[in-house]
């Protein structure tokens, strides 16, 4: 179902991306979190005011409570008047950013951005870099401040960094995204192509855990400001949460509807839906709860995942104990991603402090999950195939069956009803004919059942190897023929010839041949299958009396072509 080609390529560019993890990440910038001494105030306070507060100054403290949250560091081992540098800096929303430069005698020079700073200077991969305007001079300390910053990733992502090695690492890591949008973009088109095939709903799960991941990837990467120069800081902010909580409720979603029925108890199903819409609710708070909920959002922002990640560990954990195959790829795929997140949980929440390339890391395990998900996928989609084409013929041999005769495998009294309802229109059977073995009884008396039962089988084929037939059997030893030829008599009277001398040759045990009475009608229009049998019963029973072995008929052959014909 997977096409090789498909999957070379999706593989492919996996590797690649693989491989771009290690040059794209941030290696040469010198860090300023460790270094840097913040303090809080109020957005009315300026430079002047805010270096009277230095005394109150934390180190190392990356806390965004407060309106206006200034960070102060000592740059003068850092900055190298002679070289080209830039301030590297995280581009979560803010509604102000300020920087300044102390020179080292003491005078300060510096300015206030808008948030369109960000968008301005953005670099792929969370930043965005502001040159560092020495005018020659020695610089000893920067004073930065941030107004409402969203993430304390304001503070202690704060970096410098050579304009050289800025410019390249733009580079590579903008390859870096665009492999890895190539890689989101793949399981999207081939899972269109499987849920229109198949119309399964983890499909589009897994669409939107994948549009959410691209959306996240576009944000936070900073390609969306590549497609829309002038959008807001707070709108890509939003745009970020909302695809992160996109990827994480429809991942919950996809794993509930992609695990086997009966490999989830009904309380994981039902915890899988319930984080699945935690996220967004908790989205919802954060984009709308302004200055009250901002210092907290990160952490409660995070802290949502933390169902959704409990689920999927017991989750896995209880399908692979249930052997689900399903599970297994499920397992391989998201191991990595869900220490990842983790990883990232913790971090975001100041458990520890790491270096800033492990911010590239989600994304490696991102696309290894797209991988192996995508096999699974294919896997399961394969399985559903061959189970509902098992299904569908079981239910064509049953149907087969319900309408077959089981001795003979003509058709019964029930299927060739219908194919007489079917067969009668215009150029369509002629007549109908009723038969019935001679003496059949004194058959199954001297030569016991089996031997009957091989007479009735020896007719039916006689009967099946007519092309001018459509034959089937009543019911005993009662047969009927729908005959198409444009001589019913005639094909009737062969008929009852070749029965009488052919049986024997299939049934040797027989001492005396095996005859047969035939009681034809010609089918009128508008007739019934009941009034066509009652008809030629009659005449079945006429051949009777008059010693067996003959066709009696009662012919009123309609002209073909005329109205009435037509109209049946």
């Amino acid at each position: 179902m997977v096409s090789p080609r498909l999957l070379t390529w999706f593989c492919a560019l996996a590797a690649a991306l693989a491989a771009f993890v290690l040059v794209a990440a941030p290696a040469s910038a010198t860090a300023l979190g460790p270094r840097v001494c913040t303090v809080a105030t109020g957005t009315d306070i300026d430079l002047e005011a805010a270096l009277r507060a230095e005394s109150e100054c934390r180190i190392a403290d990356d806390s965004i409570a407060g309106p206006r949250i200034w960070a102060f560091v000592d740059v003068a081992d850092i900055v190298d008047p002679a070289e080209n540098q830039m301030l590297i800096v995280d581009p979560s929303s803010f509604d102000s950013f300020a920087l300044y430069l102390q020179d080292a005698d003491g005078n300060w020079s510096g300015r206030r951005y808008g948030p369109e700073v960000a968008t301005e200077n953005w670099r792929a991969g969370m930043r965005f870099a502001l040159p560092i305007d020495t005018g020659g001079e020695a610089i000893a300390r920067m004073a930065i401040s941030f107004d409402r910053p969203q993430l304390s990733a304001n503070i202690s992502n704060l970096a410098i960094e050579s304009a050289t090695e800025t410019e390249t690492q733009h580079y590579y890591t903008s390859l870096f995204y665009a492999i890895f949008i190539g890689v989101l973009l793949l399981p999207v088109v081939y899972n269109l192509a499987f849920f229109i095939v198949l119309r399964e709903k983890f499909t589009l799960w897994h669409i939107g855990m994948v549009s959410g991941a691209l959306g996240y990837t576009m944000c936070s990467g900073g390609f969306i400001h590549f497609l829309f120069p002038a959008m807001p800081l707070d709108l890509r902010w939003s745009l970020n949460l909302w695809s992160i909580a996109l990827a994480i409720s429809s991942a919950c979603m996809f794993f509930r509807s992609f695990i086997e029925p009966d490999k989830l108890s009904t309380a994981l199903r039902k915890g899988l839906v319930l984080s699945a819409g935690i996220i967004p609710a908790i989205t919802l708070i954060i984009t709308l709860g302004g200055e009250a909920i901002r210092p907290i959002g990160q952490d409660i922002f995070l802290l949502g995942f933390v169902p959704a990640l409990v689920c999927f560990t017991l989750g896995i954990a209880q399908a692979l104990g249930r052997g689900s195959r399903a599970a297994r790829f499920v397992f391989v795929a998201c191991c990595a991603l869900i220490l990842s997140m983790g990883e990232r949980v913790l971090r975001g929440m100041d458990f520890y402090e790491g270096p800033a390339w492990l911010d590239f890391i989600i994304y490696g395990t991102l696309a290894f999950e797209m991988v192996v998900t995508a096999l699974g996928i294919a896997d399961r989609l394969m399985i559903i195939r061959r189970q509902r084409d098992s299904a569908r013929e079981s239910e064509a041999a049953f149907e087969k069956l319900a309408q077959t005769d089981y001795l003979t495998g003509l058709s019964n009294r029930r299927a060739i009803i219908t194919q007489f309802n079917e067969a009668t229109g215009s150029f369509g059977a002629r007549g109908f004919a009723l038969l019935d073995l001679d003496n059949f009884k004194r058959v199954n008396d001297e030569y016991g059942h089996d031997v009957g039962d091989r007479v009735l089988q020896a007719v039916a084929q006689i009967m099946r190897n007519w092309s001018s037939l459509t034959a089937g059997r009543i019911g005993g030893e009662e047969f009927v023929a729908l005959i198409h030829s444009a001589d019913p008599r005639d094909t009737a009277e062969r008929l009852c010839t070749a029965i009488r001398e052919s049986v024997h040759e299939s049934v040797p045990e027989l001492s005396d041949p095996v005859t047969v009475s035939i009681g034809l009608v010609s089918i009128l229009p508008g007739q019934t299958f009941n009034q066509a049998y009652r008809a030629a019963d009659s005449c079945l029973y006429e051949a009777k009396e008059q010693g067996r072995d003959r066709v009696i008929s009662l012919w009123k052959a309609p002209k073909i072509g005329s109205k009435s014909r037509a109209a049946a």
